[in-house]
């Protein structure tokens, strides 16, 4: 995770002490609508800060609420921030089970948007394994998804993941022709950034051996 300046921190950290207060409040009303809503704030803000513990408590507290409200988008959102959480500790097992889950709701749904993340998600978990089929396979349904939203920074990054999937299988015209479409659509988003992470991929390819 990035480091934060000073500022969104101290942001971050007054935001914090509100929602506390909101949940106090909720919580004395009994209102468990409220309390859900705060502990899912509370459970980003830590999740930003990198406090993982802290932001797992937050999420499962809120899980348990939106369960009993049978609130199905929430406790999508729910497990699937306790998927990047569990994916950010290195634990890819409870990740996946915990983006499946949101998966399955999401799908239920018909949350497109929400289907279109988890599939990311999920291909991000089978790719840090190296299981590049899955991986690529998850990866297909998001771009898929991603191209009917127009989202060409989504698409962007998937083609990158492809572009890597090739590499690692030694399909290097493959993984330039999956760079260049990244390369391509981060232009037309104006992410400076990921143009330049693009282009060095593209400089480290021209330097592999080709068979």
């Amino acid at each position: 995770m990035p480091p934060m300046s000073l500022r969104s921190r101290t942001d971050l950290e007054k935001a914090e002490a509100e929602y506390k207060k909101n949940l106090e409040t909720e919580e004395k009303l009994g209102r468990k609508e409220g309390m859900a809503d705060a502990y899912g704030k509370l459970g980003i803000i830590y999740l930003t800060l990198g406090h993982l513990d802290k932001a797992e408590e937050m999420f499962k507290k809120s899980l348990e609420m939106e369960e009993k409200l049978a609130n199905k988008e929430g406790m999508a959102s729910d497990y699937g921030y306790l998927g990047t959480i569990y994916q950010t500790r290195g634990d890819l097992k409870q990740a996946e089970n915990m983006f499946k889950k949101s998966l399955k709701i999401n799908e239920d749904l018909g949350r497109k948007q929400g289907m279109a993340t988890v599939y990311g998600k999920l291909g991000e978990v089978y790719y840090t394994r190296r299981d590049l089929d899955q991986a690529e396979g998850m990866f297909k349904k998001r771009l898929e998804m991603e191209e009917k939203l127009d989202n060409k920074e989504a698409m962007a990054t998937i083609y990158g993941y492809f572009g890597d999937i090739c590499r690692l299988r030694s399909d290097l015209d493959q993984a330039e022709d999956m760079y260049k479409k990244g390369l391509e659509l981060f232009k037309a988003t104006g992410a400076t950034r990921m143009i330049e992470i693009m282009n060095t991929m593209l400089t480290n390819l021209s330097k592999s051996p080709r068979q």
